[in-house]
């Protein structure tokens, strides 16, 4: 009998089990719902977290809910609790050192499917340290690299069974599923934006050049013109005909030329319609405008559908080209021919516009950039394309010292920059570019990227190049002898005047020794000329030998030539120099046919003790010589305060 009392008091307890687990069963059915509803209306993803665990818990359900989600690619976490309060803390702590609670590893181990851990008596589970707890984990992937964990933290007692295991997991699922549709329509947010951005650029560099758009649709007659652009001419006026409906404002010279171009192009014959022309104004006066379009549509016959362009008013340009035109003509012919060697290089140049992102990303480029660089801009259209890629046929962003990135330059300066990017073998361009980059800011203030204009300046380099030579050219003839390549007059001077300054700095002396070669003008007039002047050369020659760096001779005219002697002590360091001199002089002379024993006659002074004035110690040097060829030449003399004046003296400085 006690037995049958056992066994009956058993199956009372199951029975009350089975009715307890499925009362659970129901209201985490019911709990479940509520977060599907609200992963069907709420779109901030840490609201939708909490949202999801505030619905898995309450005191008749569960005590506590959490959830992390982590991303193992940047190391971010996201997390979300309920019922744990300040317990938290110690899960966030695990997190930040990198380490997953004990619970979340096992269900991380078992992926997708949902963990039933009954003896968690990890800190992080186990409020008190005496206690375990049960909870249900499971882990899913909203997308590749991103981890969700959802740990729900079961009421002492109770149980759970297969059927609320697939429940939490297909739960989990379904956030998964959530959180990958916030991701997905974020990132299309992102991608209007963009859009955006690249559609208000377009509008801007439409706006800076200055140019109206017309849209022409061939079948109808319907043009488009934009309505705010009163300053430009409105097809509209002329019947909605487009470009060639326009013959009664049309200038009659260009009529012809107009509907020739036009129908080039619509035929299929020119990739491109432009043509300049006259317009007659309201005021009846006639204005250039540039014409560019372009068919965008044909039908299945490859026939034109519709076609778009600008129109723009040149009067200006063509107006200063005029004029630029009539200075020209004024010029000297060689003058006048460079010059307009010149203006048609510029004129014919168009500076290459890019706009890049931080990505390295090519946002829109003009054609001039596109045909010089080489690039399709179907491609710049669709996007992602490398300006590393375009531009140099690199894998990788450019680190050439002669080929800097001005991307990086920007970001790091945050404002404009200048470089010069040399000759480089990418894509087939070897000229050399000055390169302006400027800042590139969103609407928010924000630095995302910049905008590049490419200046080819190879020719400018090379005029440079060839204004500094003969620069350099000019000042050697101004300031050389043109027969020895010695200084002449002026140089000498010149240096006259820094080797005193520098000897009243110092406290030194300067030696300034005047030179004849002895009885030249007899060997000039005998032998001729010619031979004089390689007499002369050979004279400079020697006398260089014999100069010190800092020293300085020179030729003054004829056969006179002049040292100057830097950092004097006293005569006898003169007369080394003097001595050196005379024996340069000791071997004859050949030249040709000729043999010629030449001899100098050398002229001393001294700087200050002969004088402290320039001019008065180059007279007292031309006395000295005066007295040596006077005693019998071949010889020479230091200047003597007791010696007469050279009868009839000039200064030879």
């Amino acid at each position: 009998m006690a037995g049958k009392t056992t066994e009956a008091r058993e199956c009372a307890g199951q029975a009350a089990a089975g009715t307890h687990l499925s009362r659970r069963l129901q209201r985490m059915v019911l709990a479940s719902l509520a977060v599907h509803r609200l992963l069907l209306i709420e779109q901030d993803l840490p609201r939708l977290l909490q949202g999801i665990c505030d619905r898995l818990t309450n005191t008749d359900l569960n005590p506590a809910a959490w959830i992390v989600l982590l991303d193992s690619e940047v190391g971010s976490v996201i997390t979300a609790e309920s019922g744990l309060g300040d317990h938290f803390g110690v899960i966030m702590d695990l997190l930040r050192q990198s380490r997953l609670p004990e619970c979340c590893r096992l269900a991380l181990d078992r992926e997708g499917q949902v963990v039933l851990h009954e003896d968690c008596r990890q800190s992080c589970c186990a409020r008190k340290p005496d206690r375990s707890c049960s909870v249900l984990a499971v882990t899913a992937r909203p997308r590749s690299g991103l981890f969700l964990f959802l740990v729900i933290e079961l009421a002492p007692g109770a149980g759970s069974d297969e059927v609320e295991h697939h429940l939490v997991g297909e739960l989990a699922d379904s956030i998964a599923r959530g959180i990958r549709g916030l991701f997905a329509a974020e990132e299309g947010r992102q991608r209007e934006k963009r859009f955006r951005q690249i559609e208000e650029r377009f509008q801007l560099a439409l706006d800076a050049s200055g140019a109206g758009l017309w849209d022409w649709n061939i079948k109808t007659g319907e043009m488009y013109t934009e309505p705010d652009r009163i300053q430009h001419l409105d097809y509209r006026e002329a019947g909605g005909q487009g470009p060639g409906g326009l013959e009664g404002v049309i200038h009659p010279d260009d009529q012809e030329r107009v509907l020739r171009e036009l129908n080039e192009h619509l035929s299929g014959k020119s990739d491109e319609y432009r043509i300049e022309y006259r317009v007659r104004d309201r005021q009846g006066r006639w204005r250039w405008f540039l014409d560019r379009g372009k068919v965008v549509e044909r039908d299945e016959n490859n026939m034109p559908v519709r076609m778009t362009g600008t129109h723009q008013d040149i009067t200006r340009q063509k107006e200063k080209d005029v004029a630029l035109a009539m200075i020209q003509s004024q010029l000297h012919d060689a003058v006048d021919n460079e010059r307009r060697f010149l203006q048609s290089v510029i004129d014919g140049a168009v500076d290459p516009v890019m706009a890049i992102d931080f990505e390295f990303t090519v946002l829109l480029m003009n054609r001039v950039a596109t045909r010089i660089f080489r690039v399709d801009p179907d491609q710049i259209r669709q996007g992602g394309v490398k300006c590393y890629q375009a531009f140099a046929g690199r894998d990788r962003p450019c680190d050439n010292e002669d080929y800097p990135c001005p991307v990086r330059a920007v970001r790091e300066r945050e404002g404009p920059v200048t470089l010069i990017h040399r000759t480089y073998h990418g894509n087939g361009i070897n000229n050399t570019f000055e390169i302006e980059a400027s800042p590139l800011w969103d609407r928010d203030g924000e630095l995302y990227g910049m905008i590049e204009v490419a200046r080819d300046i190879t020719d400018r380099l090379r005029i440079e190049e060839e204004l500094r030579a003969s620069r350099s050219h000019l000042y050697q003839l101004a300031h050389h002898d043109p027969l020895t390549g010695l200084p002449n007059r002026l140089l000498f001077r010149d240096r006259l005047k820094q080797a005193l300054a520098k000897a009243r700095r110092t406290g030194n002396r300067v030696a300034i020794l005047f030179l004849d070669l002895d009885h030249f003008k007899e060997i000039n007039d005998s032998l001729g000329h010619d031979i004089g002047d390689e007499l002369l050369v050979e004279t400079a020659r020697r006398l260089q030998s014999q100069c010190r760096e800092s020293d300085t001779v020179a030729r003054l005219g004829g056969d006179e030539f002049v040292f100057i002697l830097d950092g004097i002590r006293d005569r006898a360091s003169v007369e080394v120099v003097v001595a050196k001199i005379r024996g340069v002089f000791a071997d004859p002379v050949r030249i040709g046919d000729h043999e010629i024993t030449v001899s100098v006659s050398i002229g001393a002074a001294l700087y200050p003790d002969d004088s402290q004035d320039m001019d008065e110690v180059l007279r007292c040097a031309d006395m000295a010589l005066y007295r040596a060829k006077e005693e019998g030449r071949g010889t020479y003399r230091f200047y003597d305060s007791s010696m007469p004046p050279v009868p009839g003296h000039r200064s030879r400085g």
